[in-house]
């Protein structure tokens, strides 16, 4: 359901794709970072008209567009706002398919110097092939003892020590025939 709502409100942007693209990421943020602004987002208890004005005030303040205003209110009317965050993130997914951007995470066990990040960007690159645009996210995580866990689109591509160490030990428990 949430796809539908997401797929509309893309439809609907037309030729502000990028601001309502913008608008729809600041209230990301804003509820990441407001406790209070995703209370009034995710409890079903708050009066509707109080969500509508509150909201109103926010997208006011933040200069979003009318057409991102709107959409909130029709959330608001159908009891859907609770779902905002999935919505954005699938709005995100149809954006970046419409710009050909591509994410992609990598994690190391330690943090990569930014030549090492440069020589990573630029194999992805090749991956994804001309066209397509990435968007780098760097992530540590100890967990994984060294190597680099890279997540491009659907795919994965683990060359981490702790994977690695998993497999020999598959291998070694398997009966010798």
């Amino acid at each position: 359901l949430e796809g539908r709502y997401a797929t509309a409100l893309f439809m609907a942007s037309g030729s502000k794709l990028d601001k309502v693209y913008q608008d729809m990421v600041g209230l990301r943020t804003m509820m990441e970072e407001s406790k209070d602004f995703k209370l009034l987002i995710v409890t079903p208890g708050v009066d509707p008209e109080t969500k509508v004005k509150t909201l109103e005030a926010v997208c006011v303040k933040s200069g979003a567009d009318g057409s991102v205003v709107n959409f909130l209110k029709v959330l608001v009317e159908n009891k859907r706002i609770s779902s905002l965050s999935r919505v954005i993130d699938l709005f995100e997914a149809f954006y970046r398919a419409e710009k050909n951007l591509l994410l992609c995470k990598v994690t190391s066990a330690t943090p990569l110097s930014s030549s090492e990040q440069g020589s990573v960007k630029k194999a992805m690159q090749q991956r994804a092939g001309a066209g397509s645009e990435l968007i780098m996210e760097y992530n540590v995580n100890p967990a994984i003892m060294g190597g680099l866990v890279v997540k491009m689109g659907e795919g994965v591509f683990d060359n981490s020590v702790a994977t690695r160490l998993e497999r020999i030990q598959a291998q070694l428990m398997q009966p010798v025939s």
